[in-house]
């Protein structure tokens, strides 16, 4: 009888180990299942370098391919183009003559697509003078990248002068338009040190071109004391619409985003108004400048950079549904806590769905993290987008007229460097 007890006891206790193995076993499944519904429908790849470091790319869509440009660290321009699939359509291969670099990984290139799959891009180019003294330079492909024609500068002032953090885009009508920070009032000098010239030192210019980049009109001045390194950018909308937006230095050091519309296709601009008056005092350049873009509808969106009057580092979000006239209070972006939130980007779709995406840092992590925002419903939950434990940062996103979003960052293996992309349709 004992035995017999003692057999059932141990047969139950078997019983309650299979299940627990069972019940560990469905947790572990339903886990996965949680964990790939998260990237339901992504497609990953990446682009590897020979280089440790590489500048941030540069990325644009047209049809079912992926342009890709970035700077190699000794200052060659390169564009690739990949399938949807992440086929390499055209390796990549460098855009820059010898003579024509770019001057240095700091930032990428400046990309546009025209409506005919006409392929824009932009670098800033050192030139004697001074430590910082360079051009704008542009060029495009009139055959999806395989060729590139010359590259032309487009500032149109020759002196020597701190110029740079261009900023692209095209409108439907297919105008290119091109903003820049120029110091040509005060040309740059040896001694100068980038960031921490004085107020008034840069200024924030503009150009256009109606035929195609063949040539470009007289440079615009937008406005002075601009932020010398913080990277201006541009963005095309519907009925003549253009918006240029940059950080301005107000009395007492104060960095903040301003905006700037035009109406006539960027023929004139309107005084440029803050988006935010966030109050941040900082003196030296923060080399963090703003992202935006519009819908189908005209509604501007816009995310920056800011520690505001109180030091805390944070990310925003704005709209302007008047053409850039005034700003909604800002949101600060789905953030985790305790993390330095940084270099957020956007795009918009045409129904108004705006996709973001951001760096968190820790004094030993970097992950790239990314949400939507639709008027009236808010953020989505927030996605963790880059894996593993080393360093990726520099994102960007792309969202084409299907509604598929595109997503890419720099990523930093022990002895090169990679781009990473993300698709999700």
């Amino acid at each position: 009888m004992q035995i017999a007890n003692c057999k059932m006891k141990i047969g139950n206790l078997k019983l309650k180990i299979y299940n627990l193995q069972f019940s560990f076993l469905i947790f572990a499944i339903f886990f996965l299942l949680i964990a790939a519904e998260s990237f339901a429908g992504d497609i990953a790849f990446s682009i590897s370098h020979p280089d440790k470091k590489v500048s941030p790319s540069a990325m644009a869509v047209y049809g079912e391919k992926i342009y890709v440009s970035y700077i190699r660290e000794e200052g060659d321009v390169y564009l690739a183009v990949l399938s949807a699939e992440g086929k390499t359509l055209i390796a990549p291969a460098r855009v820059n003559d010898s003579a024509t670099p770019a001057n240095g990984i700091h930032q990428s290139p400046g990309i546009a697509i025209g409506q005919k799959g006409e392929i824009y891009l932009t670098w800033t180019s050192p030139k004697e003078g001074g430590e910082f003294a360079a051009d704008i330079r542009f060029t495009g492909s009139m055959d999806g990248g395989k060729t590139f024609l010359p590259s032309v500068v487009i500032n149109d002032n020759p002196m020597p002068g701190s110029r740079g953090f261009e900023s692209i885009a095209v409108a439907k009508n297919g105008a290119i338009y091109v903003a820049w920070l120029d110091s040509r009032e005060k040309p740059a000098t040896a001694g100068d040190k980038q960031g921490q010239r004085k107020n008034g030192s840069s200024s924030a210019y503009f150009t256009r071109s109606l035929d195609g980049g063949k040539t470009f009109e007289k440079n615009i001045k937008l406005d002075d004391n601009a932020c010398p390194c913080c990277r201006t950018t541009i963005a095309a909308g519907p009925a003549g619409r253009v918006y240029v937006s940059w950080r301005k230095v107000f009395e007492g050091d104060i960095r903040d985003m301003v905006v700037t519309a035009s109406s006539d296709n960027g023929r004139t601009f309107d005084t440029p108004v803050a988006v935010s008056r966030d109050q941040w005092v900082f003196q030296g350049c923060p080399h963090r400048g703003p992202s935006m873009a519009v819908d189908g509808n005209g509604i501007l969106y816009y995310t920056w950079y800011t520690e505001g009057n109180d030091g805390f580092p944070a990310v925003h979000f704005s709209t302007s549904t008047d053409n850039g006239k005034t700003f909604a209070a800002r949101q600060a972006l789905p953030v985790s806590n305790r993390v330095f939130p940084d270099h957020s980007r956007l795009s918009v779709s045409k129904d108004g769905t705006a996709y973001i995406v951001w760096e968190e840092k820790t004094p030993v992590l970097s992950k790239i993290l990314f949400a939507s925002y639709k008027a009236g419903n808010g953020f989505s939950k927030t996605e963790q987008l880059s894996q593993g434990v080393r360093r990726s940062y520099e994102p960007a996103v792309v969202v084409d007229d299907s509604g598929s979003v595109f997503t890419g960052w720099t990523h930093d293996e022990i002895r090169f460097a990679k781009i990473m992309i993300r698709i999700r349709k």
